[in-house]
């Protein structure tokens, strides 16, 4: 029996402020494709966001108002579809500068006004069939190259899985390997001063190669390799030899094969991953850069991972307590460099390590099945891809579409406000809106606190933190007036520092729920719940007690008042989410992150409302503002936790008889004591962790340690060594003066951070630090000189980023 197939029409945008030029091209063309026509650049740029897999052609004018067409290229280029949709140009403009110009930013062909319909047709249909011969060609050779690459990393999981297999470990340690080596390299490309040129391809091949590291372990007697106590020097020695193992079962390869760029990495990770930076590693005792980074980074990656596992001698230490252990060089000595990026990513690594623990527990007969599917659900071949996003696509545009709710969607690059059709009923904006923040269609619509309130939240949102709510308030006259804004902001990749959108909704308050106005009940619509009819006198109790549904809806109503809401878990430190549906759930993000914390916060009240049970409250500081913290302890579906209510302190809300900075200066004072080390008398690193880390423009930073200090505690007692740290202290917060800060980051570490200052008193004033340190006499310690090592980088710059590039 027979089937009939119907090919799908090509479409082709008509970009051009002249309508009288759409019509007369789309008149030539019409009857071999289908046409969407944009009168300008800002539509048609969004009609490439929303469709652009669907496209064959673009016709681009290139004089149009708005956005011209040189701009659109510019998007193109920037989002790569230029790579895949060709582009004729259709101007009157002829200068040879404008038609270059045009080549240069990717498009295929030139076409002049006034238009003739056969060059018309024929050039169309030429750069179609180019476009579609290109993208026919780019599937064939990614998905040789991709066959190709899947079968080689098959081929090394199910080997580097026999060995683990053997070993009585888990597959999970050579995913671990795999993952931890790429984020360790991938950071380490990043830093400024990297001596390693290293391209993305490279770490994958390396981080595919990690897996094949203990290979070797294949040669090592099974007593040996399993064996639960501590080895005997014999058997260490034999232990000892796996890494030149794999190193010879490589090199034993044919020649044709031991020169793939897989096959030497893999070499070089098997034989040198056990050396040491100092020199102390075996089997060749090769020391710093002798080592191939490769290496290096697979050493590093696998002691932290045999660490935080379980292994048949030994259990498994916490995340905290491995990293501990590496930087105070208790598993072996690491370059520098690379113990900085295992600090600098630790709690991505953290999160990385969880996710991974508990979503890709798998044994070596699954990986054929699993490479199978992998292949045939996400990298089969770009077509799919591209079904893939369009099916994503228009599920998302038809959910939107028929909600009652208003949808809205904003790209940051280029600056396009789109809504839903129930938004532009409401709004009266039927048309995308370009850079809305400073177009007069906002202005006039919404109140300008509540879109300044809203805007300013999505500037402070992180990835960890992407959540966004606040109210917003429509000043038309029209009814619904108030909104609840909820949206999601949104990343492209880890690399990029900024957000790339926001996707969110906009919720008639009085719709979800209503408040009755003394505030004595909460009314569920709806008949949702008739538990609610006492709800606001267990609110008012100390403690309460709530189900999963009823803390969302009071979650609901208190992000109304406050200008932040939530349930924490003061003892995990970790954020709890509910669901409208009663689920809840304790989420891998930070409590304290909101307060530009990089620890805990030093004087936690949730903590102690869960062991007291009693409401606390306390007053916050954080950049330049005054927040009033309410702490109520909450028992969701029988599990402790708090509910945490915060307001921002201005000139509308301060205590009684108090202006806004007597409360600043009140909880400055508070702070400053918290903030000042108990030894020294200087700042301390609660000052650094919340004031100072994440600071943006700083003219310089500094960092100072006392050379073996270790042994003056050692040989001369910890009050004598206090002694030389307080004035040491002195000699360091003495110099820096008016010109910065000074702390006692730990131990004998200090930092310096310099608000502005020229590179020549920079450098001065870290000499007079070194001289006057090294001229202190001390009686406690006779013979003894101090010395003290120095070093600084002087360019504007945020202080943690500044810092990591600090060397002693």
């Amino acid at each position: 029996m027979s089937e009939m197939v119907t090919q799908r029409r090509k479409k082709i945008l008509i970009a051009d402020d002249s309508e009288m030029n759409r019509d007369l091209l789309a008149a030539i063309l019409e009857d071999e494709y289908d046409i969407v026509q944009a009168n300008d650049g800002v539509k048609a740029v969004d009609y490439l966001q929303k469709h652009a897999e669907e496209l064959s052609l673009v016709l681009l004018d290139l004089v149009m108002p708005q956005m011209d067409g040189f701009e659109v290229l510019a998007y193109m280029n920037k989002e790569h579809w230029i790579d895949y949709i060709p582009v004729i140009i259709i101007s009157a403009e002829d200068s040879p500068a404008y038609i270059k110009r045009g080549y240069d930013l990717g498009v295929t062909d030139f076409i002049g006004k006034p238009f003739d319909g056969n060059m018309v047709r024929r050039r169309s249909a030429n750069a179609i069939l180019l476009g579609a011969k290109q993208r026919r060609m780019t599937r064939i050779v990614t998905d040789q190259i991709y066959e190709r690459e899947k079968s080689s990393k098959l081929m090394v999981s199910i080997l580097s899985h026999i060995v683990e297999f053997r070993n009585g470990e888990s597959g999970l340690h050579v995913l671990h390997i795999q993952v931890i080596t790429d984020m360790l390299l991938r950071h380490l490309v990043q830093k400024e001063q990297n001596p390693y040129a290293i391209s993305k391809e490279q770490i994958g091949l390396i981080s595919t190669a990690s897996a094949l590291h203990d290979i070797g372990k294949i040669t090592i007697p099974d007593e040996i390799l399993n064996k639960p106590g501590r080895l005997t020097a014999e058997e260490f020695a034999v232990m000892k030899g796996h890494s030149m193992a794999g190193a010879n079962m490589l090199d034993q390869l044919p020649f044709e094969q031991k020169e793939e760029p897989l096959v030497k990495t893999a070499y070089e990770i098997c034989r040198w991953h056990h050396e040491r930076y100092d020199g102390g590693g075996y089997p060749d005792g090769l020391k710093e850069d002798e080592i191939p980074i490769s290496a290096q980074a697979v050493s590093l990656a696998d002691v932290y991972d045999a660490l935080t596992s379980e292994r048949c001698y030994k259990a498994a230490y916490s995340h905290e307590k491995a990293i501990e252990m590496i930087l105070a060089g208790q598993c072996g000595a690491f370059n520098p460099l690379l113990l900085e990026c295992l600090l600098d990513i630790s709690g991505a690594l953290k999160r990385e390590m969880s996710l991974k623990s508990h979503s890709h527990r798998y044994d070596g007969t699954n990986m054929v099945n699993i490479a199978n599917r992998f292949h045939d659900f996400e990298l089969e071949s770009s077509e799919k891809i591209v079904q893939q996003l369009e099916y994503e696509r228009q599920s998302l545009a038809f959910l939107a579409e028929n909600s009652d709710n208003i949808i809205f969607t904003y790209t940051a690059s280029p600056p396009i406000l789109n809504m839903n059709k129930a938004g532009t009923k409401r709004s009266g904006i039927t048309e995308p809106i370009l850079s809305p923040l400073s177009n007069d269609a906002l202005g006039g619509l919404i109140e300008k606190g509540s879109l300044n309130r809203l805007t300013k939240k999505i500037r402070e949102a992180t990835r960890e933190m992407p959540h966004v709510v606040s109210d917003i308030r429509f000043l038309d006259g029209r009814t619904p007036e108030r909104y609840r804004c909820d949206c999601k902001v949104i990343w492209a990749s880890e690399e990029n520092n900024e957000y790339t959108g926001v996707v969110g909704k906009l919720t008639d308050i009085d719709a979800d729920y209503s408040v009755v106005s003394d505030a004595k009940d909460i009314a569920i619509k709806h008949g949702r719940s008739a538990a609610f009819s006492n709800f606001y006198d267990r609110f008012k109790a100390q403690g309460f007690t709530v189900s999963g549904e009823e803390a969302w809806v009071l979650l609901q109503y208190l992000q109304i008042t406050f200008d932040l809401v939530r349930y924490v878990n003061p003892i995990t430190r970790k954020m709890i989410h509910v669901e409208k549906d009663g689920r809840v759930w304790e989420t891998e993000f930070d409590c304290y992150a909101v307060w530009n914390c990089n620890e805990g916060c030093s004087n936690c009240i949730s903590a102690s409302c869960v062991r007291t049970k009693e409401r606390k409250m306390k007053i916050e500081a954080a950049d330049n503002e005054a927040f009033q913290i309410v702490s109520m302890y909450v028992e969701i579906e029988g599990k402790p936790c708090c509910l945490e209510l915060v307001v921002k302190i201005d000139d509308t809300f301060v205590p009684q008889g108090y202006s806004k900075e007597e409360v600043l200066s009140s909880v400055r004072i508070h702070k400053e004591n918290m903030y000042l080390d108990r030894v020294t008398g200087i700042y301390n690193k609660f000052y650094y962790t919340e004031k100072l880390c994440r600071m943006e423009a700083v003219a310089a930073v500094a960092m100072a340690d006392i050379k073996d200090f270790k042994r003056i505690n050692e040989n001369f007692g910890h009050q004598t060594g206090d002694d030389v740290l307080r004035r040491v202290a002195g000699v360091i917060h003495d110099a820096v003066g008016e010109n910065g800060d000074a702390l006692r980051y730990s131990g004998d570490n200090f930092v310096m951070v310099f608000s502005d200052i020229s590179n020549d008193k920079f450098e001065k004033i870290l000499e007079d630090i070194r001289k006057n340190v090294e001229s202190l006499v001390f009686m406690e310690l006779p013979g003894v000189k101090l010395e003290l090592n120095v070093s600084g980088v002087c360019r504007p710059g945020k202080v943690d980023e500044l810092l990591d590039q600090v060397r002693i």
